[in-house]
């Protein structure tokens, strides 16, 4: 079992387990991710306030960021808690000779009791040094202020401070809304040109203790998953939010720490990048063109037919198909450009109450649901009786989904092994390659009788000439499965 992603925190440690590398290396775990830490400083701390606090000598950081990017190596790197300017020139030095360009910097300067935790003659050091070598910045409004030298008490004073700060370096700067006087607590996202807001209620209590690191824990381990940043921050504010939300309510005396056990919000990656998708899809359809072929075989009635999961719309809008559902609301604007009748939900819940289909056809759909017994139930349901379901998909014992199993373990594709034109990584991590068998025990339980297969790729085209074949009977041999059920 590998992990999604390797991040790396670069801060101080709080002996009560609310705040710092303990939170941050919590929040790594449920994200999925192997977390790493680099200590720079021990407090004596609890959910009353910090005690005491001892620097690490500059060497030994040095040392432990050394020995971590010298063997493991990071997909994305955070920094909390580093308060004196010898620290911070020591990371910055770092940074520069692993090149490390996921840098997110949480700045952190008083903790939540009122202590300090910059040194007042370290934040020139932060500003002038580290910030411009920072990914993103995530500044509270208090922290805000004391960078950008401007009074915050409105989201126009927010949206200002943000501007500035972004001018100091850092590719996006996330303000954090927590501390201005609005209904929802509303975070500022600024890259340079537009703003972009992230919504949550707010919760009354008085367990937030971490809520910095484990806020911009969240967004580091998202990144290190290869998710661009709207979306980091869109998963990361969502954990947050349920984070204080389930915070429990008897650990300590002071402000407790929050509920880091919580199964993080899933984005789909089609809705993640459809567009990339799209590209990629248009440029090498000849490797689908068998599958295509196949379906166009298995369709009776392409005008009243519905594709569940209707990707970026070639499929369908070449067979005819009028009638689509979309999980990704980019996808299916993408589908609709090309004059598919598209609803957007999910193949497990299908938008559609009374309507009954001749054909439904679930192309590729079933490695990516949920649950895939339930996408053929719902099916079976909206068709009328003597009507299809034809089903395509990547058979789990072929050539293809082996060796784009094998590019997802890697994390990257190699060419002397994988498919010339692979999926794109994004969409190959969710991915769950069924198997013949799998997928004809999914339709019996369902209820389909009169089972038909036609294999529509006999050879990987790496190593074959043919890249298109007439479909033929049998599936024994094949990577791409079509297979045709009926309703009774």
């Amino acid at each position: 079992m590998n992990y999604k992603g390797k991040a790396l925190t670069i801060a101080g440690s709080d002996s009560g387990g609310g705040a710092g590398i303990q939170a941050d290396l919590k929040t790594f775990h449920s994200f999925g991710i192997f977390g790493m830490s680099v200590l720079t400083s021990v407090t004596a701390q609890n959910t009353l306030g910090v005690h005491a606090i001892y620097d690490l000598p500059a060497s030994i950081i040095a040392a432990q960021i050394d020995a971590v990017m010298e063997d493991i190596e990071v997909d994305a790197v955070k920094t909390g808690m580093i308060s004196t300017t010898e620290i911070i020139e020591t990371i910055v030095d770092r940074i520069k000779k692993y090149e490390i360009n996921q840098l997110i910097v949480d700045p952190v300067m008083v903790a939540k009791s009122g202590d300090r935790l910059l040194r007042k003659d370290a934040k020139t050091s932060l500003v002038k040094n580290l910030l411009p070598l920072s990914f993103l910045i995530t500044p509270n409004v208090p922290e805000a202020e004391i960078i950008s030298g401007t009074k915050i008490v409105s989201m126009e004073d927010a949206k200002k401070a943000a501007k500035i700060i972004q001018a100091l370096g850092p590719t996006f700067v996330l303000l954090k809304g927590g501390h201005l006087y609005e209904e929802n607590a509303i975070d500022i996202l600024f890259d340079g040109n537009t703003y972009k807001y992230f919504k949550a209620e707010r919760i009354d209590t008085a367990n937030t203790h971490g809520t910095g690191c484990t806020l911009s824990a969240s967004i580091t381990a998202c990144l290190s998953k290869g998710m661009n940043v709207h979306d980091a921050i869109k998963v990361a504010k969502d954990y947050i939010t349920r984070a204080i939300q389930y915070a429990p309510d008897n650990i300590g005396k002071g402000s407790g720490p929050l509920y880091h056990k919580i199964k993080p919000l899933e984005i789909s990656a089609f809705g993640e990048a459809a567009a990339d998708f799209d590209v990629w899809f248009d440029k090498n359809k000849i490797i689908f063109e068998s599958e295509l072929l196949a379906e166009k075989q298995l369709l009776p009635n392409p005008e009243n037919t519905v594709s569940i999961g209707v990707g970026s719309g070639l499929f369908a809008s070449q067979i005819g198909i009028k009638y689509g559902v979309e999980p990704a609301e980019d996808m299916a604007k993408l589908a609709r450009k090309r004059g598919i009748k598209v609803k957007t939900g999910i193949a497990e819940e299908v938008p559609y109450p009374d309507k009954q289909f001749d054909t439904v056809l679930l192309s590729t759909v079933l490695s990516y649901v949920k649950d895939a017994q339930k996408a053929v139930n719902e099916a079976y349901r909206i068709l009328k009786p003597g009507g299809h379901v034809v089903i395509s998909f990547l058979a789990g014992e072929g050539s293809y989904a082996m060796l784009y199993e094998l590019a997802h373990l890697r994390g990257r594709h190699d060419s002397e092994i994988s498919p010339p034109h692979p999926y794109p990584l994004p969409f190959i991590r969710g991915a769950n390659w069924l198997t013949t068998d799998r997928v004809t025990a999914l339709l019996q339980n369902a209820g389909f009788t009169d089972l038909c297969y036609v294999q529509t790729l006999r050879r990987h085209p790496k190593y074959s000439n043919e890249k298109v074949e007439t479909p033929v009977e049998g599936y024994k041999e094949g990577d791409f499965i079509v297979v045709q059920g009926k309703k009774p």
